[in-house]
């Protein structure tokens, strides 16, 4: 065996060990402590919050259709008619 194979399996005997390693350690620090005490994290209902602003703020603009319709109107309105 050449000293590049040699190398290959030992990085993947180290990743084999290593991941796991990490993703469980994360998991287990990730429950051990609440959000909020997390550095870089904020409460879930801030997160929530959160979201709810964004879907307001996509929702309150008007979408692209809503615009050209606006502009250039296909159906005539009824006020439009001269009619009752």
């Amino acid at each position: 065996m050449t000293f590049v194979q040699i190398l290959a399996i030992m990085a993947g005997v180290g990743f084999a060990v290593g991941v796991p390693a990490m993703l469980i350690w994360s998991i287990v620090d990730h429950h051990r402590n609440r959000g909020s005490q997390r550095r870089g994290s904020g409460s879930m209902t801030a997160g929530i919050g959160a979201a709810m602003q964004e879907l307001d703020r996509l929702m309150a603009r008007p979408s692209a259709e809503h615009i050209v319709e606006a502009q250039n109107p296909v159906v005539k309105r009824e006020d439009d008619k001269g009619e009752d």
